[in-house]
């Protein structure tokens, strides 16, 4: 009896082993799984970037894993060491380019600062993103400054310049004359300082994670805390709007460039929290509706972004999105 009674304990310990075995090696399983989707999203981001294809969406695959696998570091780590590699090996065949280190500090700061939008948890989302676009923006001047000088940069912005050119003078010969080259790339610039720089790395951050959230809902079938239909801007930001919207008429009254910029950059940041505001109410809507309504929406939606009147589409949208501050259109208010 005293042998059956202290194998007892013994039968236990050995099945407490088993299960402690069985969670380490599906526990290893898990982390061999990550490790593998890490490792194809970035070789996915590099194609994406470095052959030009859908360049536009190279952090989409680096948003992937990081909400499939829930590992900030390891993907930002594994994308830039890869990234770097592949820019070492390319930029020693093309015969070396002075501006590479550059180039890799600027792609080092945009993974690190899309990773912690897409994967932080230490605040809120629309607070990574306003701090996000503001950090990638002073990057993205910094190295528009120190690539002035280069070759490869300025063939771009002449580029652009030369496309400018070509629709003022197609409209109107004397202000296509007025509009030279020189002038619209100081355009390009003032506007980059004025706020531009800030929208277009929200406008990236944005999108890029967007898309990370669909393709994990349509590939693992999971859905990942709220959906933009239920996103509200933080509820000081339509001060900070009415603020720096009147800062911004007295510094270019009185010509402080500083200032002016300064409040130019605050009254975007604000704008685009109340722009995302409304297009969650234009999402919020759509999800009482069919499936059929939705994507004739939704198409419609898109045509008329990519048409001259995106502007006006855009301009509704954030107006929709400053009129719930005090005109509340969806009932159930949740945080982002």
């Amino acid at each position: 009896m005293q042998q059956e009674g202290e194998s007892l304990p013994l039968e236990e310990k050995a099945g407490e082993q088993n299960n402690s075995s069985q969670k380490k090696l599906s526990q290893w399983k898990a982390g061999g799984v990550n490790y593998l989707v890490i490792a194809v999203c970035v070789v996915l981001s590099l194609i994406f970037m470095k052959t030009g294809l859908l360049a536009f969406f190279f952090l989409v695959p680096v948003g992937y894993a990081v909400l499939v696998s829930g590992s900030v570091w390891i993907t930002f780590f594994a994308a830039v060491g890869a990234n770097i590699i592949v820019s070492v090996v390319m930029n020693s065949f093309s015969g070396g380019n002075q501006s590479f280190w550059l180039d890799a500090f600027y792609m080092t700061v945009i993974l690190f600062l899309f990773t912690w939008v897409t994967g932080g948890r230490n605040l809120r989302a629309a607070y990574r993103f306003a701090i996000a676009s503001l950090a990638g923006a002073v990057v993205f001047l910094f190295f528009i400054m120190f690539n002035k000088n280069d070759n490869s940069f300025n063939i771009i912005l002449n580029d652009t310049a030369e496309i400018f050119a070509y629709l003022f003078s197609s409209s109107a010969n004397e202000m296509g004359q007025a509009f030279t080259q020189e002038r619209i790339i100081e355009l390009i610039k003032n506007i980059s300082l004025r706020g531009g720089a800030v929208f277009s790395m929200f406008i990236v951050f944005f999108l890029n994670r967007q898309v990370s959230i669909s393709s994990v809902l349509l590939i693992n079938k999971r859905r990942l805390g709220r959906s933009l239909n239920q996103y509200y801007a933080p509820p000081f930001t339509i001060w900070v709007l009415i603020g720096a919207l009147a800062l911004v008429l007295l510094t270019s009254a009185f010509r402080i460039k500083a200032l002016e910029i300064i409040s130019w950059n605050v009254l975007t940041v604000s704008a685009v929290l109340f722009l995302a505001q409304g297009i969650g109410i234009v999402m919020h809507t759509l999800s009482k509706m069919s499936f059929a309504v939705r994507i004739a929406v939704s198409i419609t939606a898109c045509l008329l972004i990519i048409s001259p009147l995106s502007a006006v589409v855009l301009a509704l949208l954030l107006i929709l999105g400053i009129a719930e501050t005090w005109l509340p259109m969806r009932k159930l208010r949740v945080e982002s």
